[in-house]
């Protein structure tokens, strides 16, 4: 027969087959406990399992503590590695381990590991009756527990914990191997099942995670050696091969082996460095290199196992899963059973079921259940609400498991989870932590065009969809030039699948404009904007919804571009239909008559922009609260009017307050705090404090330059008062668009 041993790795093992003969009838089999030590390579150190491998040999060295230790990881993860170090250390540390009291056990073939467990039996003195049938092992724990010589027990390789049953019940404590009360052993397991069911209480359940920075990145560099390129490109490799110790050998392997190969013989295109074997694993002709391809087998037989196990949902839920970007999966907000029941292979699948089936997945270390996310991203507050739990899918694992065949259901429910009704509006912070992770996956649709083009046009229109929405994140936390990227995409898919005079298309141009907009692409913002306004009103009237929003938004470019009469009749005309339509304490009144207030500061009425101002701060703190960012836009601009009134200590302490909050709220870096963080250094520079000044006015050129570009307006003026700086002055008086 054949036993499978695994490929296993930890930065410095990997174990093939090892073939044993089946007996001829009447002979013994031949059989051995020693531990495998010929697979650990004395010159490859083990790499990031310092902790748990300090952790187990004092466990050994207390005597342990009666339960069952299990390792448990992806196949390739270093278990077997693990173990092994374990059994050498002793070895160095003790002197030479006597085989009595170190036994090794492959569990891989049932038959093998019975007659395993009972060698280890005659080994401890169990003789006569007693190495008989079943009761067997009740012989060996009996004569365990009595023992005064220290020992350890390895149980390598079991893929099926049903296995270990034996005579009883692994989980009741009955099995082949059990909890124990012998003062001086140890119990060792290794294994791809964490299922805790599977254990019972009497195990203590040890995870092996891939291998992180410079661990992962130094795995590499033992293998390829010195000439494979620098540690940093190491570490990209590495993270993209996802940490799996037996991956990063085989690349690193391989491009040993390329390195010492003569000119002659390497073809040009063949990568020898690690920034070229990441390339090339991305490439068209990179499936060769992709160790994913190799060891994929052992995760098909996790699979086949949880099917065997009932889990008749496992591959697809899998490969749903591997459809998603290679980023956290808010799993509870993504996958509804209520809509994977009407697809194909997930006919009579619930809630229940989808649940048992992930948990079964991460036990098998094929996803990993992760906790919720911390912060958020960019650096923003600390968000009102708790981030989602998530769940991740290996990238390897994601690499073989991914197909196209339910992009379109993950596009629908990736919709559905995008809703407002679901997770708020993507511009109100309180639903940032959710959008945070959703909208990896939402970004992901529109960059695989080639897929989506293929799919029936509700696919299509539901991968817009969410990509929008990500969008509109994006443009929320200021990245607005990334934002304007997706929805060009949206625009042109809409423009394919629905046509250019289609709301769904208009409101994509929208989103569109506003993103120009903010980069300071003024002129098509407002080429844009006229074309969406005109098309609303000309289908649905001057006073319909979308027409009133676009040309309240034409209203802010043309301000923004110094039309500030222009800008005036707009907004007034505005203003009026929503006071009429909507009353005076209606959200969109009260921005159309913000917008207005900031028309009547530039042009000098300064009472009238006041009381504008006073009117909306008392409303929006009143249905927002005082750290929403609409209330604080409009704080701001009131300190901008205290700076161009001269009310210098006034100005410098609002423009103060609402800094900290913007910068708790939105991010230090958003463009809305930056620029409070401007109009601030101003007030300061004109009150005299030149050093605080000139640093906060550098760290907002230099906050600008990246998130907005060197030639962005607000960019250039930060710029001009620093440099302007050591003389007088004041801020160039121009009251820059706040959203």
């Amino acid at each position: 027969m054949v036993a499978q041993h695994g490929a296993v790795a930890a930065g410095r093992l990997e174990v093939g087959q090892m073939v044993v003969a089946a007996a001829a009838a009447g002979r013994a089999q031949a059989l051995t406990l020693a531990a495998p030590l010929g697979y650990r390579h004395p010159a490859l150190p083990l790499r990031g399992r310092d902790e748990l491998l300090s952790c187990l040999l004092d466990q050994y060295r207390r005597g342990g503590d009666g339960r069952l230790h299990v390792l448990h990881g992806l196949s390739g993860i270093g278990k077997t590695a693990l173990a092994l170090e374990i059994v050498h250390t002793l070895q160095m540390q003790a002197g030479p381990v006597s085989e009595h009291r170190v036994w090794w056990l492959d569990a891989r073939q049932a038959a093998l590991f019975e007659d395993g467990v009972r060698a280890v039996a005659r080994r401890i003195g169990v003789a006569g009756d007693g190495l008989e049938a079943d009761g067997v092992v009740d012989a060996l724990w009996h004569r365990l527990s009595r023992t005064e010589l220290p020992w350890l027990l390895v149980i390598d390789g079991v893929d099926d914990p049903r296995l270990l049953d034996g005579p009883g019940l692994l989980a009741a404590g009955t099995g082949w191997i059990r909890p124990h009360s012998c003062l001086c052993g140890l119990v060792l397991v290794t294994t791809c099942d964490g299922t805790t069911d599977a254990w019972g209480s009497g195990a203590v359940l040890h995870p092996l995670l891939p291998l992180r920075g410079q661990d992962a990145a130094c795995v590499l560099m033992d293998h390829a050696g010195p000439d494979a390129g620098a540690l940093d490109d190491a570490d990209l490799l590495a993270r993209r091969l996802g940490g799996l110790p037996l991956a990063l050998r085989m690349a690193g392997v391989y491009l040993a082996e390329v390195i010492g190969m003569p000119d002659a013989f390497r073809e040009p295109e063949t990568p020898a460095e690690f920034d070229a074997f990441r390339r090339a694993l991305d490439g068209p002709a990179g499936q060769g290199l992709n160790p994913a391809q190799v060891i994929a087998e052992t995760w098909r037989l996790a699979l086949d196992l949880l099917h065997r196990r009932g889990f008749r949902y496992a591959a697809e839920v899998l490969e749903l899963l591997s459809v998603f970007a290679d980023a956290p999966v808010p799993h509870a907000l993504v996958l509804r059973a209520q809509v994977l029941q009407r697809q194909p292979g997930f006919e009579g699948i619930d809630g229940g079921t989808l649940w048992r089936t992930l948990r079964a997945l991460a036990g098998l270390s094929l996803i990993d259940l992760c906790p919720a996310p911390e912060g958020h991203d960019g650096g923003a507050s600390e968000g009102a609400a708790r981030s989602p739990e998530c769940l991740r899918v290996h990238p390897l694992i994601r690499d073989v498991s991914r197909t196209p065949r339910y992009l379109a259901l993950a596009a629908g429910l990736l919709q559905d989870a995008c809703a407002v009704e679901r997770v708020g509006k993507p511009e109100e912070p309180s639903s940032w932590a959710a959008w945070s992770v959703l909208a990896p996956h939402a970004l992901e649709l529109v960059e695989r065009e080639d897929d989506l083009a293929s799919l029936p046009d509700a696919g299509q229109v539901s991968a817009a969809d969410a990509a929008e929405m990500a969008a509109r994140f994006l443009q929320a936390r200021g990245l607005s030039r990334r934002a304007g990227t997706v929805f060009r995409k949206v625009v042109r898919l809409r423009m394919r699948v629905l046509g250019a005079a289609h709301p769904e298309t208009l409101t994509a141009q929208h989103n569109l404009a506003g993103a120009l907009h903010d980069i300071g692409e003024l002129g098509q913002a407002e080429a844009v904007y006229r074309k969406v306004w005109q098309a609303h009103r000309d289908a649905r009237g001057a006073e319909f919804t979308h027409a009133l929003t676009a040309r309240h938004e034409l209203g802010r470019v043309l301000h923004d571009e110094g039309r500030l009469d222009e800008a005036q009749q707009h907004l007034s005309a505005v203003l009026d239909v929503r006071r009429r339509l909507l009353g005076e304490q209606h959200g969109h009144t009260l921005s159309a008559q913000h917008e207005l207030a900031r028309v009547l500061h530039d042009l000098g009425l300064l009472r009238e922009a006041c009381r504008e101002y006073g009117f909306v701060l008392a409303a929006r703190r009143d249905q927002l609260g005082d750290e929403h960012p609409r209330t604080l836009t409009t704080l701001h601009n009131l300190a901008c009017l205290m700076q161009d009134e001269g009310e210098l200590a006034e100005a410098q302490q609002q423009f103060e307050r609402v800094h900290v909050v913007r910068s708790r709220v939105l991010g230090e870096v958003h463009p809305q705090t930056l620029w409070t963080g401007y109009r601030l250094g101003c007030v300061l520079r004109d009150r005299g404090d030149t050093v605080r000044a000139r640093a906060l006015l550098l760290h907002v050129r230099d906050g600008l330059s990246a998130v907005l570009g060197e030639g962005h307006a607000q960019t250039e003026r930060a710029a001009r008062a620093l440099e302007g700086l050591a003389g007088p002055g004041t801020s160039d008086g121009v009251t820059i668009a706040c959203r």
